[in-house]
């Protein structure tokens, strides 16, 4: 029975699959990152402020309905935050690759809203931190034409 579950679901989603109108693309952007650290790490988030960046990586999104849509990204995001110490301002910088998995609802053809969860692995950066990072995503996008697209997106880390 379980098997006959699993072969049900995978055919399910290729029969899916073929009738969505996949597109794919890159893409790339600024991020402007902050590190928020709890009371009982004992640090005083007033020494930390934000840091501007970039990411840049690759998509695919396929159609659900008219308005409703899935997109499934991998990002190489540079991320991390300013700290500074005894007058000195050091650059912390976190390298991580980020899977969002977004459902995005597009009321218009030039205007589109996106919510869904964020996964990340840091790849690089301080070792003392936790490597993986979980956040929830929400943001809007403007399609200027079929090819090209401006958006802001905002992604709240999870403490786990």
């Amino acid at each position: 029975m379980r098997r006959f579950i699993i072969i049900t679901l995978i055919l399910s989603g290729i029969t899916f699959s073929s009738y969505a109108q996949m597109t794919a693309g890159i893409k790339a952007g600024a991020n402007f990152s902050d590190m928020i650290f709890s009371k009982s790490e004992a640090v005083i988030n007033d020494s930390y402020s934000s840091r501007i960046s970039f990411h840049a990586g690759s998509y695919i999104k396929a159609s659900l309905t008219d308005q409703l849509l899935w997109q499934i990204e991998i990002l190489f995001s540079n991320k991390g935050y300013k700290s500074e110490v005894n007058g000195q301002t050091a650059n912390i910088s976190l390298n991580y690759i980020n899977w969002p998995i977004l459902l995005v609802y597009r009321p218009f053809n030039v205007v589109e809203f996106e919510f869904g969860p964020e996964l990340g692995l840091m790849i690089s950066g301080e070792e003392s931190l936790n490597s993986f990072d979980f956040g929830i995503n929400f943001g809007t996008r403007f399609n200027i034409n079929p090819k090209l697209n401006c958006g802001l997106r905002y992604s709240y880390g999870l403490p786990f």
